[in-house]
This record gives structure tokens, sequence and C-alpha cells, in this order.
């Protein structure tokens, strides 16, 4: 959520984002009636267009860019073939849909930054250069990346460690899989691989709200043995006997989501002496090998770090998902909020 600096808001009266979505089985059809609900809030052309576009429309994706040109005028373009597509307060999927968002950003730097692989030098100064930044740059910066061709954790790592100061906000794109179509929009090129960065340099705030969807079960536990992202050994047994004696433990209800919304978190941060839901990241889990009792997960883990397993469900995500909301609403910088994004 972008929110304006208070001192500064006389001059960012301007600043605004609007969004709106298409159900059209056409795609240069939903194009313009998405536009058209745009330009009904604002005349003049935005700094920013986000597109969503599902997967019934990327046949026409090398056409996304013009279409939009035509209808708002020219425009920093970004876009995502996506499974489903928010906006206007709505969400479609499995469906025809066409989100466009439109940032209107004064006083604001808009940069679009595509990246095909990762550097094999891993200091700051490098990543920097690869992604076409100055190192320490102060601009946000929204990421989408395709995942199965691009380490989307090594991405952010990097981005973390050349900008400090940036929030990185964004999510993970739709894989194109084997029919090589196209899942990333940039003006007016398509990509099936790597990631777009969009750098947001301007007098304004970037904050970030983070709902995992998860509930913790169980009780934590401490990785006593671990070689890269293989556990071999808990403080109190090999994890398989761990995942025995949870699910013996667990009611009918959760015993159905066991198999296929188990996941493991991992704490964010050391020398905690009691944890709740939202202290830690979560993991899939890759993997159980039942010889030897081992597990893999998708991060790579050091001994005694705590960990404990999570349950995903729909009523946990909403519920964290709003008790955070209210948490930012109460605070001085809800009052400023310009414009959202919102990621599934």
């Amino acid at each position: 959520m972008a929110s304006a600096d208070s001192r500064r808001m006389a001059d960012l009266r301007d600043m605004d984002w609007v969004s709106a979505i298409s159900e059209r089985i056409d795609t240069q059809s939903a194009v313009r009636e998405a536009a058209a609900s745009l330009r009904a809030a604002h005349k003049r052309t935005p700094d920013l267009v986000l597109a969503f576009v599902s997967t019934h429309h990327a046949a026409a994706a090398d056409k996304l860019h013009q279409w939009v040109r035509a209808e708002l005028g020219e425009t920093a373009f970004v876009g995502a073939i996506t499974a489903g597509v928010i906006g206007a307060g709505r969400e479609l999927e499995g469906r025809e849909g066409l989100s466009l968002t439109a940032a209107w950003l004064p006083e604001t730097s808009v940069r679009v930054l595509y990246v095909a692989d990762l550097p094999l030098d891993e200091s700051p100064a490098s990543w920097a250069k690869h992604v076409g930044l100055p190192l320490d740059a102060s601009s946000h910066l929204l990421v989408l990346a395709e995942p199965q061709s691009l380490d989307s954790e090594r991405l952010l790592r990097g981005l973390d460690a050349a900008f400090p100061n940036a929030c990185k906000v964004g999510g993970l794109v739709d894989g194109s899989g084997e029919s090589h179509a196209p899942v990333l929009l940039v003006g007016s090129q398509t990509y099936t691989r790597g990631a777009v960065l969009v750098a947001l340099d301007g007098p304004f705030d970037l904050t970030a709200i983070v709902a995992q969807g998860c509930r913790p079960v169980g009780e934590p536990v401490i990785v006593t043995r671990a070689r890269g992202n293989v556990i071999q050994e808990f403080n109190t047994g090999k994890p398989t006997e761990v995942l025995r004696r949870l699910y013996e433990n667990l009611d009918a209800r959760d015993h159905a989501l066991f198999d296929s919304s188990l996941f493991l978190g991992v704490e964010m941060k050391d020398q905690r002496t009691s944890y709740e839901a939202g202290d830690f990241l979560i993991r899939n889990i890759l993997g159980i090998d039942p010889a030897t009792g081992a597990m893999a997960i998708d991060t790579q883990l050091r001994d005694y770090q705590v960990v404990q397993f999570h349950l995903r469900d729909k009523d946990a995500s909403a519920q964290e998902l709003s008790q955070r909301l209210r948490a930012f609403g109460a605070s001085e910088a809800a009052r400023r909020v310009c414009g959202g994004l919102l990621f599934s």
C-alpha cells in the first residue's frame, strides 16, 4: 500500500490508483471495457498500467500493450498471464478475466526492468548492475517472477542486499509449463521466463502486508540435524516420527487437510522464547524418505533452528488477513493511503 508523505500531500493531490476488470471473452473488447472504466476516473494518461490477464487471453498477449496504449496513451506497461485475476473488488478464477490497474504518480520516476537470469557474483554491486539500478537505490520495487525459470528466493536475497532500504512487493506468476505461452508482459514484449521489476522512486512510502494463510499445529520443535534443505532429526525425533504423533493428535477436519495442505514454518527471528502464528516463514514440504525418516523442504536450514508444522485453510487465511488489515487501519499511515495492490 502506498501512502504519501504528509509534508508533501499538497503536491500529491493527484496521486491515485484505479482498478477495473472485464469478463468479456474477446480480448480487445475486454481491454476497451476495462480502459473505459479507468478513463471515467481520470482523463489524464496514467504513469503506470498493470495488466493481469487470465490464460484464456494468452493468445493475444503480444497485442495487449498496443491495445492498452491506444485506449490510455503512452504509459509504462507491465503485466502477467495468471490463473485468476482480481480487480475492482472482484476475483475471477478459472474463467475469462482481464484486470487493469492504473496509477497516476506525480513526482515519481517509473522504471521497468526485465531480468532473464541471475548474476553469478553475489555481491550487492553485482546485483545492482545486473538489474540496472544504482547500488543502494531507494526506489521501491514491484517484482513479478516466473518461478520455474528463476530462483525467486535468491532474487529477493540479492535485491535485499543491493537495496536494503527498498520495499519489495509482488508475486510469482503461473509457470508456462510445456505450453511455452508468455507469462510476463513488459511493454511491447512478452516473456515465458525471468522476472520483471518496476522501480518506483518518489515522495511516498510502500508498505507490505502479508497473510500467509496458515495456522500452526502441534508444538514448535528444534532442528538438531540438517544438511542443506533436508531435515534429518528434530529434538523430539525423526521427522516421520514427529509427523506420526502430530497426525494422531489432530481432529477429523485437520486430517482432511494433512495430505494436501501441510507446510513447515521456519522461525524468522532467532532467540525467541515463545512463538505464535506469524512468527514463521511458511515453506513447502518437498518429500519424505520413509527409509531414513528425513524430510526435504524448499529452503536451506541450519542446526538448532526452530520450526513448526502448519496447515493452510481458507478460514485461517481470511482471519489472518483481516487481523493484519485492521492493525494497519489503526495506524497513522492508513490515513494517507493512495492505493494498493493485492496478490493472491
